[in-house]
């Protein structure tokens, strides 16, 4: 089989998407195929039309000489060789629905089938598919342009010459994790620059995401500040992804996210004489030093709300916090010495599990949040559980 050529010009559309594009689009038979990526649709009612195929089309039909079984057959097979993303069916001028044998050879070569209403002609997924494209290398155009006055290889004014909208003060940059802004409410004035991996939205107003989809915002100013505003959106949809929760520029001036961006070489020390000694022990005493630690930070220091959360007496913990400090000489009632102790915990997460590898698994598994400091030493007054 042939698989469909690669076009780096055009966006990476799904058949998946291509369903929600008009009301009454149908998918029929078994749901396979449907992220095979779109490349152009191309209508035909040829029983071979592979010799003006190239792979990754729509190809929709009407069912002119679809009549029987075999003329059914005949197609796919001959549809198949070329690669093709989907066939869309016209319901209602030949047949009412799609015929059961074009379904079932097709799905059982794996290419999708829906069905088209009369209210979606098949233009519209030419029309629609150009548009993307449009839209597709004017994001790339966008992105290239965002990454020079990034590195300073292109002042701001640039990005201005393009949009000038972006003139004034309140402006802000969103990052996003992919290309997909469905559900993202844009504002009307906005820049829309693709990356590659990220997706940034230059723009004066306020931008709506789900609260669902990892995203990051830098912080607020004028086109001299937009190097600045473009980094803090990247380093903080790192840490978006990271948590695997939202982010802001705020989020960044914290030592959760200095943790995060230290090179593994600079950490080190801290593993080895802070945060090892502690795993050692508690794999030959059973001590649970490693999630007492973690759950104190969760506490923002609080012993009292450690022993709540851990069902342990106060006394319970703060002799475990002292056998912390004789393996480490590291005090946990000490913020500075309890902020090195957060920086040794292992914070590489399992992607998509929620796991931290290196440390003690614990349900619901989340980042280890640092503490908000205290002025003084842990105290033994009921302090909020972060």
């Amino acid at each position: 089989m042939t698989a469909a050529l690669d076009d780096s010009a055009a966006p990476a559309i799904r058949v998946l998407d291509v369903l929600g594009w008009a009301e009454g689009l149908r998918l029929v038979g078994r749901p396979v195929g449907l992220e095979r990526r779109v490349r152009w649709a191309q209508a035909s009612d040829l029983l071979d039309p592979s010799p003006y195929l190239r792979g990754g089309e729509l190809v929709l039909v009407t069912g002119l000489l679809l009549r029987d079984a075999r003329a059914c057959a005949q197609f796919v097979t001959a549809l198949a060789a070329t690669g093709p993303a989907a066939i869309g069916y016209a319901v209602h001028v030949v047949h009412d629905c799609a015929p059961d044998a074009l379904v079932s050879e097709a799905n059982r070569l794996g290419i999708p089938v829906f069905e088209i209403p009369p209210t979606a002609p098949f233009i519209l997924f030419t029309e629609r598919l150009a548009r993307e494209r449009v839209l597709y290398r004017e994001r790339r155009e966008n992105g290239y342009l965002v990454e020079l006055v990034r590195t300073g290889r292109a002042r701001p004014d640039a990005l201005l010459a393009r949009a000038p909208f972006l003139d004034g003060a309140d402006l802000e940059v969103t990052g996003l994790q992919t290309g997909d802004l469905s559900g993202v409410d844009l504002p009307e004035q906005a820049l829309v620059a693709d990356l590659g991996d990220e997706v940034l939205v230059l723009h004066r107003g306020t931008l709506r995401c789900p609260a669902s989809l990892v995203h990051a915002v830098s912080g607020r100013g004028e086109p001299q500040d937009v190097p600045r505003l473009i980094q803090q959106a990247l380093d903080a949809l790192a840490l978006a992804r990271t948590r695997q929760l939202p982010a802001t520029a705020a989020d960044l001036a914290s030592l959760d996210s200095l943790s995060r961006c230290l090179p593994a070489g600079y950490l080190q020390p801290f593993r080895e004489f802070l945060y090892q000694p502690l795993a050692r022990y508690d794999r030959l005493h059973d001590a649970d030093l490693v999630v007492t630690l973690e759950e104190l930070l969760h506490c923002d220091g609080s012993v009292t709300a450690c022993g709540r959360r851990m069902f342990l007496h106060a006394n319970t913990v703060r002799k475990r916090l002292r056998r912390i400090h004789a393996l480490t000489g590291k005090n946990p009632a000490v913020p500075t010495d309890l902020a090195a102790l957060a920086l040794a915990l292992p914070r590489t997460e399992v992607a998509g599990s929620g796991q931290v590898v290196g440390a003690t698994t614990r349900s619901p598994a989340k980042p280890v949040p640092l503490p908000a400091w205290p002025t003084g030493a842990p105290s033994t007054s009921t302090r909020a559980s972060a």
